[in-house]
């Protein structure tokens, strides 16, 4: 019988502002089919642009046992991680990915031999790909041998009782976000509010019309994002909501951090014990708590707000130059440049301050996760970017 016939689909690897109820059965199912693998960088070698990986121990399912040695088709990330291992330069990468997949092979493979003492650990997921299916799975990312994994089911099952401790629930979880590389989870607390009068003034909502001036409040959060695939480290961020527009400020010199690492892994599949899993989770609780302590009060709230509007109320006078501007410096797109421009216009806020709103209102517009993240996270550098530019 063939893998194919055999093996479970692929998991779902991305899911947009959802809630608890759809994005725990997508970790959990990503959970069972995840392989992590330490081999001497030596060995990596490339197939048709699939890895093929060997030494995988099979699974039983209910059909009988499933072979999971093969080819593993490797994400955008993991092509990254190649460049980065074998100094390859990613553009070039990329190129063959997209154009010869023979030289694709060719350039791992040659300098994959080279290697004689470096080892990687291979995250995968295993599942069947009707549109591959000569593959066992996908390749997600290839990580240093001293990564320490932090799974998102962990972190949001740990991060939901460090809540509860502190006084939350899952009510105060407004959304949670999954891209190939990140996990965002949004905790929001509507009942630490503060005023805001002259942070919004003249701002109006460009989705509903809504006037910050008649609405102007402020409520705490924070975002917790986490990495599978070395794209970054776990860490709790505050973020203040508009209450007209739920535009995010996220307030990035705060944040609470933790850099995945660990000792030195032996080769092999890798079975993560218990008390390794435990210890992590126990931190996650921690940074709950200490989150929850630091940025869910009216005081934390009311002097960010406050120090925002040292910088906001710098009046614009030629709004195109403006975003132009801090565009450039903040590495917009042409395409989010115009957004960002539109939705400055429609707030009819002609401030530096509007500017950030225009940059976290538009950010919410973006389909890709990451991105979408990114914009937000930029709002008040932005801020201050236009607040220099307009003086």
């Amino acid at each position: 019988m063939s893998n194919a016939t055999t093996l479970p689909p692929v998991p779902a690897r991305t899911l947009s502002r959802a809630g608890l109820a759809d994005m725990i059965p997508l970790l959990q199912q990503q959970q069972a089919q995840k392989i992590d693998i330490v081999v001497p960088a030596s060995t990596l070698r490339s197939n048709g642009g699939a890895l093929e990986i060997a030494g995988i121990e099979p699974v039983l399912t209910e059909d009988g046992v499933t072979e999971l040695s093969g080819l593993y088709r490797p994400t955008s990330k993991a092509d990254s991680d190649l460049s980065g291992l074998f100094g390859i330069p990613l553009k070039y990468v990329r190129r063959l990915r997209n154009d010869h997949l023979d030289l694709f092979d060719a350039n791992v493979n040659g300098w994959a031999a080279r290697e004689t003492d470096k080892r990687v650990m291979l995250r995968l997921f295993y599942g069947h790909d009707e549109n591959h299916p000569e593959s066992v799975g996908i390749a997600r990312a290839i990580l240093s041998d001293r990564y320490g994994v932090q799974d998102n089911l962990d972190v949001v099952i740990s991060a939901l009782d460090g809540m509860r401790s502190a006084g939350l629930g899952a009510d105060n979880i407004s959304s949670l976000s999954l891209s190939d590389d990140n996990l965002y989870m949004f905790v929001e607390a509507p009942e630490v509010a503060v005023q805001a009068p002259k942070l919004l003034e003249g701002y109006r909502s460009p989705f509903s019309g809504l006037s910050g001036t008649d609405l102007p409040v402020i409520h705490a959060g924070f975002v917790v994002k986490n990495s599978e695939t070395g794209s970054g480290a776990l860490s709790v961020t505050p973020r203040l909501v508009v209450e007209v527009c739920k535009n995010g400020m996220t307030i990035s010199k705060d944040a609470i951090r933790k850099v995945h690492l660990s000792g030195r892994m032996p080769e092999g599949q890798i079975h993560w014990h218990a008390d390794t899993v435990g210890a992590a989770n126990d931190l996650v609780r921690l940074q709950m708590r200490d989150a929850v302590s630091s940025f869910l009060s009216e005081d934390y709230v009311a002097a960010a707000v406050s120090k925002l509007e040292e910088a906001a109320g710098v009046p614009v006078d030629d709004a195109p130059k403006t975003i132009e501007v801090v565009s450039k410096q903040l590495s917009f797109s042409e395409r989010e440049a115009a957004g960002i421009l539109n939705h400055f216009i429609k707030g009819g806020q002609l401030t530096s301050g509007g500017v950030m709103q225009a940059v976290t209102s538009y950010s919410q517009e973006i389909e890709d996760v990451d991105r979408q993240h990114e914009v937000e996270a930029s709002g008040i550098d932005a801020m201050k970017v236009a607040a220099r530019v307009a003086a």
